[in-house]
């Protein structure tokens, strides 16, 4: 059974990834995020656009080499959103407004672009972004932001439903990211293949 290394801590972001990485191409592997490992890893302060920012956060963790001989592969996530006819790096400066119904119009349509880096253990990498088109639906009840959550599930909604994601079964959610997501993610299983 593959081990692999999500290299967040961002609780909803792994169970995110994980779940849909189980679905097809690692199918037999076990997950583990920042949280679940004993070494320090110290968070550093990535710099440009999302696929550069994934890359540093799997090198971060790869380059303890504790991890590199006992995982599979590390993966780096990053997001960025296109909203507004333009592409956002720093999504969380955007969180308040956005919660707040300050920054966008109902039905609004937005995509989730999120980059991911995959690392082998013989520190082979693949890049890959995948976009996933959401609308905003107005925040129904305020709720308190939690470190390491995701809090744009309370207002983005599949473009085909009127549910925000955090009201979405498990089932729902991973079925609608993977029909942006897989044909990228057999993209990195071949070349994986390959190398």
């Amino acid at each position: 059974m593959r081990k692999i290394l999500i290299a967040t801590r961002n609780n909803d972001k792994f169970r995110i990834i994980s779940k849909l990485l189980t679905t097809n191409n690692f199918k037999d592997s076990m997950f583990y995020s920042l949280n679940n490992i004993e070494e320090d890893i110290i968070d550093k302060k990535e710099s440009g656009d999302i696929i550069n920012r994934s890359l540093e956060k799997a090198l971060n963790a790869a380059a303890h080499e504790n991890i590199k001989k006992n995982y599979d592969y590390i993966i780096g996530i990053d997001d960025g959103m296109k909203m507004k006819g333009k592409m956002i790096e720093n999504v969380k400066d955007y969180i308040n407004s956005i919660l707040d119904d300050k920054f966008l119009s109902e039905n609004e349509q937005v995509s989730i672009v999120r980059a991911y880096t995959f690392i082998n253990n013989k520190g082979i990498y693949m890049s890959i972004i995948t976009e996933i088109p959401f609308k905003y639906i107005k925040l129904k009840e305020k709720f308190d932001i939690l470190d390491n959550s995701y809090p744009l599930s309370h207002v983005l909604s599949p473009i085909n439903s009127s549910k925000v994601v955090s009201e979405l079964s498990e089932e729902e959610s991973n079925t609608y990211y993977l029909n942006f997501s897989q044909s990228k993610f057999n993209e990195v299983e071949a070349f994986f293949n390959d190398n």
